[in-house]
C-alpha cells in the first residue's frame, strides 16, 4: 500500500477548492494517504483546529496529518495554488513531488506534475507543461440535466471563501437591479465565507453543502468564479456564468471558453445579454466543459516514482522540467548541466538477452547487433586510436574492462592489438557469446550494484562504456567505482547521446519523447568536462559523432545536394551530432575512490 501525503493550500484568499479536492483524494486513496494540515500555520494561513470545526465530517473520515516527523512517504501531493521552489525543496525531502494545478516556481521543479484546470503558458525558458492535463481529472458530478431553454433557477456559489465579495457584488447588479428575482436566487454561504452585506429577502441562503457538486443539476444557471464549480456545473449541464476575482481568473475563463461578467465589478451589458439568451449560454457552456470522466485518484496511485530526487551526478537538488509525459520527466541540472529523468511508469526490462540486440536493434539500424559487428569494430578501432594517446605506459598489455561489452566488438579489437580486455555485460546470451566463441574473457554482472564490489580487476589502465552510461540511474556510484578502478593516468572513455544536438536544439519536444526509457542521463558536451571533474577525472579530449545533415530544417537526405554538404559542415563545425564521446584521465587530486 502506498504512503500519499495530500498537502492542501491553506492560505487565507485562496478559497478552499484545494483542501476540498484533497479531503477527497484521501477518501477515495484509503487507509496509506493522509491530509497534511499544520497545528501552527503561518499568520497567513489557517490551521488543524479552524479548520477541523468548518470540516468535521472530513476529519472524522480521513487521517489527518498536524506535524511532521522524520519519515518518507512514497508521494506527496502538492494541491497549493502556488509553490515556491524553497516550499518544493522542503516537501521534496519527505519524498517525490506531485503536483496538482501547480502556478507557482515549485512547477519547474515537481517530479511529476498535473493539470486538471487548464494552464496559461507562464512566459518563462524552459518546459511549462504538465505530465498529464485533462479537465476530466476534476471530481465531476454523478448527476446531469438536460441543457435549459430558459434560467428560472439561478445558484450562486463563490466557494468556501469568497474573499473578493463576489456574491454580493452579483447580487447587487443581478437582484437588486430587478434582473433577476429574488424567488429564483440561492446563494450558497461557504465554510470560511464572511458574510458581507444584509440578507435579502426572498433569496434562499444556504450554510455549507456536503458533495454540493451533486445538487448543481437541479438549477438552470450557475454563477461562480473560474475553478472547480465553474467546470463541475457545466457537466453537469447548466448554464454558467463567471465573476471573477482577479485579471488571471479572467484569462483563464477566456482560454477556456467561459462567458464572464468581468473582475469584480460586474458588467451589466454582460448581463443582460446573458440572461436574455439561455440557449447561447447554455451551449458557450457546454462546449467548455470536460469531454470524459477521468480518476484522479487512480492516476496518483498508479505513479511508481523511481530516480527521482536530487542530481545523480552532483547532488543538486535544483533541477529544472525540460520535458514531462505521463510516465517521464526529465529535468536538467543548473549546478553540473547533466539531465535527467525521473520515471513513473510500469517496470520493464528492457535488455532481454533475445530481443535487445537482435529484433529491437535490428528496427532501429537495420540489421542485428551481430550482422553489425564489423561496422562496431572498426569504430572500435578509432577509439583504441584516440585512447592509445593518452595510455602512460602504451597499449601493450593494457588492461580495459569493457562494461556493457555486448557482443564484444570492442574487446575484438584491443585484443587484436595486445591489449588485455576484459567484457561486463548483463546479457547471459551476450556474455556467453564472448567467452565461449570469442574465447575472451568476460562476465555477468551490473557495474552499478552494490553487490559488484570487489567483483572487477583493480589497478585497470582503461574503463570504457560505449552507450552505456546513459543507462545507470545511480551515475555517482558508476563514477566512483570507474575512478576507482582506474589507476591514476587511466582513461576513461564513453560515448553517449548528446543534449546538445541538433534534434535536442531544433526539435527537443520529438528528442525527449523519443529518448528511450532505459536512458536515464543524458550529457551535454559543453558540460560533461565540469561534471566529470567533480569525480576525479580530467576531460583530454571530446568527439562530436552522429552527424546528420538531413535533420536541419530544409535539408533533404541526399548526400550529394549542396544544403546537406552545407549542413554536414555547419553540424560538423558548432558541433550539432547527436552522439558524441569523451575520453577523460583519473588525476589525483584528492577525490576519494569508490569501490
Amino acid at each position: 500500500m502506498k504512503s500519499i501525503l495530500l498537502v492542501p493550500s491553506v492560505r487565507r484568499g485562496n478559497g478552499s477548492g484545494h483542501l476540498v479536492r484533497c479531503f477527497s483524494l484521501a477518501k477515495a486513496l484509503g487507509r496509506g494517504a493522509a491530509v497534511f494540515l499544520s497545528e501552527n500555520p503561518r499568520a497567513d494561513e489557517r490551521g488543524s483546529a479552524e479548520l477541523q470545526l468548518a470540516y468535521h465530517n472530513d476529519f472524522e473520515a480521513i487521517r489527518v496529518i498536524t506535524a511532521l516527523r522524520d519519515e518518507r512517504w512514497d508521494l506527496i501531493v502538492l494541491d497549493r495554488f502556488t509553490s515556491t521552489y524553497d516550499e518544493y525543496l522542503f516537501w521534496s525531502t519527505y519524498g517525490p513531488v506531485a503536483a496538482i494545478d501547480e502556478g507557482g516556481g515549485a512547477r519547474a521543479y515537481a517530479e511529476y506534475l498535473i493539470d486538471a484546470l487548464p494552464h496559461l503558458p507562464s512566459g518563462t525558458t524552459g518546459w511549462d507543461g504538465a505530465n498529464v492535463s485533462s479537465l476530466g481529472f476534476l471530481a465531476l458530478p454523478e448527476a446531469r440535466r438536460t441543457a435549459p431553454g430558459r434560467i428560472s433557477s439561478v445558484l450562486v456559489s463563490f466557494g468556501g471563501e469568497d474573499p473578493a465579495g463576489l456574491t454580493e457584488a452579483f447580487l447587487a447588479a443581478a437582484v437588486d437591479s430587478g434582473r433577476l428575482s429574488p424567488g429564483s436566487v440561492t446563494v450558497v454561504c461557504g465554510a470560511l465565507a464572511q458574510q458581507s452585506g444584509a440578507r435579502r429577502d426572498g433569496i434562499t441562503y444556504l450554510g455549507p453543502i456536503q458533495d454540493l457538486r451533486e445538487k448543481l443539476s437541479s438549477y438552470d444557471l450557475v454563477v461562480t468564479q473560474f475553478g472547480l464549480t465553474a467546470f463541475e456545473a457545466a457537466w453537469a449541464g447548466c448554464a454558467v456564468l463567471l465573476l471573477n476575482p482577479s485579471a488571471l481568473h479572467q484569462r483563464l475563463s477566456a482560454a477556456a471558453g467561459f462567458v464572464s461578467l468581468g473582475v469584480r465589478k460586474p458588467s451589466f451589458a454582460r448581463l443582460d445579454a446573458a440572461l436574455g439568451d439561455a440557449r447561447a449560454l447554455a451551449q458557450a457552456s457546454a462546449a467548455a466543459a470536460p469531454p470524459e470522466r477521468l480518476d484522479l485518484a487512480a492516476r496518483l496511485a498508479s505513479l511508481e516514482p523511481r530516480h527521482h530526487g536530487p542530481c545523480p551526478a552532483c547532488g543538486s537538488r535544483t533541477l529544472r522540467a525540460v520535458y514531462r509525459d505521463q510516465d517521464r520527466s526529465y529535468r536538467r541540472c543548473a549546478d553540473c548541466g547533466l539531465v535527467s529523468m525521473a520515471y513513473f511508469g510500469p517496470r520493464r526490462n528492457p535488455y532481454d538477452n533475445s530481443a535487445y540486440f537482435f529484433e529491437d536493434y535490428k528496427k532501429q539500424y537495420g540489421r542485428t547487433y551481430l550482422e553489425d559487428l564489423p561496422s562496431i569494430r572498426a569504430l572500435a578501432a578509432r577509439r583504441l586510436d584516440v585512447m592509445e594517446r593518452y595510455l602512460p605506459a602504451g597499449r601493450d598489455g593494457a588492461v580495459v574492462l569493457d562494461v556493457g561489452c555486448a557482443y564484444g566488438a570492442f574487446l575484438m579489437e584491443a585484443h587484436a592489438r595486445g591489449w588485455h580486455p576484459v567484457g561486463t555485460d548483463l546479457s547471459t546470451d551476450a556474455v556467453a557469446y564472448v567467452r565461449d566463441t570469442l574465447r575472451l574473457p568476460a562476465f555477468v554482472s551490473d557495474f552499478s550494484g552494490e553487490q559488484a564490489t570487489g567483483l572487477y580487476p583493480d589497478t585497470l589502465d582503461a574503463l570504457t562504456l560505449w552507450y552505456v552510461i546513459e543507462h545507470f540511474d545511480d551515475l555517482g556510484r558508476v563514477l566512483a567505482r570507474a575512478r576507482g578502478l582506474l589507476r591514476p593516468g587511466g582513461v576513461l572513455a564513453l560515448s553517449t547521446p548528446s543534449a546538445a544536438g541538433v534534434s535536442a536544439r531544433l526539435r527537443p519536444e520529438s528528442f525527449w519523447s523519443s529518448s528511450p526509457a532505459d536512458h536515464f542521463t543524458v550529457w551535454d558536451p559543453r558540460t560533461t568536462a565540469g561534471l566529470l571533474r567533480r569525480w576525479g577525472f580530467k576531460m583530454v579530449a571530446v568527439r562530436i559523432t552522429g552527424h546528420h545533415p538531413e535533420r536541419f530544417p530544409g535539408v533533404p537526405n541526399k548526400p550529394r545536394s549542396l544544403r546537406y554538404r552545407l549542413a554536414m559542415a555547419a553540424s560538423r563545425l558548432f558541433g550539432l551530432g547527436d552522439t558524441f564521446e569523451c575520453y577523460a584521465l583519473r588525476v589525483d587530486d584528492g577525490h576519494k575512490d569508490g569501490t
